[in-house]
C-alpha cells in the first residue's frame, strides 16, 4: 500500500528530524519513518481503547533510550501509573531515577483556579493567563516528549466556563510549540467517533491525530489504529 492520504505542508524533513516511537508496524506508517519532531498530537478513542498505554509505551520506548519524557496526568496518581508500566515489563523506576522520565500529578481544577480564581479583581482573564505557564516542568528538565492525560479531564473541570477552556487550551498549544518537544494530547471520545475531541478546537489547533478502535466484530473485539492527519508527512491509513 502507497503511503498516501494528505499531501504534506511545506517543510523539509530530515533524518533528525523525525521522532521514532519504537512500536512496531507504527513508525512505518508514515513515509518519514515516524512523527515530525515538534508536532502537537491528538490520541484519540474510547474508554478502554489504550490510548494511555500507547503513549506510555512510546516514553517507555524513547526513555530506554535516553530521551527525556515528560508524563502529565489529570486523573491517575503517580504511583497507579508506575504500577500500570511495570506491569508491562517497562523499567519505569530506573529511567525516573536516572532523570529521563518524569510523571507528574497534577489536578485540573487547581490549575484552573489558579489561573482564573483571581477575575473579579483588576486583572482580566487574558492578563492572568499571561502570566501563568499551562503546565509546570521541572526545572532543568528538557523533555524531547511531553504526554498530556488528558485534556478531557480539563474539559470537565471547565464545563460551566466554556470560555476559560478556550483561553487556556491556546496557552497550552502556543507553550507546547515553544518548548519545541512533540506532544501527545489524550482526548476521550465515542467509541465510533464523528469528532476527535471535546470542542473540536483541538483538532484544528493540533498537527497530527491518531485514533484508537476496540470494534466488536461478531463474538470477538479487534483492536485498530487510523492516522487521520499528520503535517509534514505523508502517511498510510489503517
Amino acid at each position: 500500500m502507497e503511503p498516501e492520504v494528505y499531501p504534506p505542508d511545506t517543510k523539509e524533513i530530515l533524518p533528525s528530524d523525525v521522532l521514532k516511537t519504537g512500536i512496531p508496524g507504527f513508525d512505518e506508517l508514515f513515509s518519514i519513518g515516524g512523527i515530525p519532531k515538534g508536532n502537537i498530537v491528538i490520541v484519540a478513542g474510547g474508554p478502554g481503547v489504550g490510548k494511555s498505554t500507547f503513549c506510555r509505551q512510546i516514553c517507555n520506548n524513547l526513555a530506554s533510550k535516553k530521551h527525556p519524557c515528560l508524563y502529565v496526568s489529570f486523573e491517575e496518581s503517580v504511583e497507579r501509573i508506575e504500577k500500570s508500566m511495570i506491569s508491562f515489563g517497562w523499567d519505569v523506576e530506573r529511567y525516573e531515577r536516572e532523570g529521563v522520565f518524569v510523571i507528574q500529578k497534577m489536578n485540573p481544577l487547581d490549575i484552573l483556579r489558579i489561573k482564573f480564581g483571581s477575575i473579579g479583581g483588576g486583572e482580566s482573564a487574558a492578563e492572568i493567563t499571561a502570566k501563568i505557564e499551562p503546565i509546570t516542568i521541572p526545572r532543568g528538565f528538557n523533555p524531547e516528549v511531553i504526554v498530556v492525560d488528558s485534556l478531557t479531564a480539563i474539559v470537565a473541570a471547565t464545563i460551566s466556563k466554556a470560555k476559560n477552556y478556550r483561553i487556556y487550551l491556546q496557552q497550552l498549544f502556543s507553550f507546547f510549540e515553544e518548548t519545541k518537544a512533540t506532544t501527545f494530547l489524550i482526548t476521550e471520545t465515542d467509541e465510533i467517533p464523528k469528532r476527535y475531541s471535546s470542542t473540536g478546537i483541538e483538532e484544528f489547533l493540533a498537527d497530527g491525530i491518531i485514533v484508537l478502535y476496540n470494534i466488536q466484530k461478531g463474538s470477538v473485539r479487534e483492536s485498530a489504529l487510523e492516522i487521520v492527519k499528520m503535517r509534514y508527512t505523508r502517511h498510510e491509513k489503517r
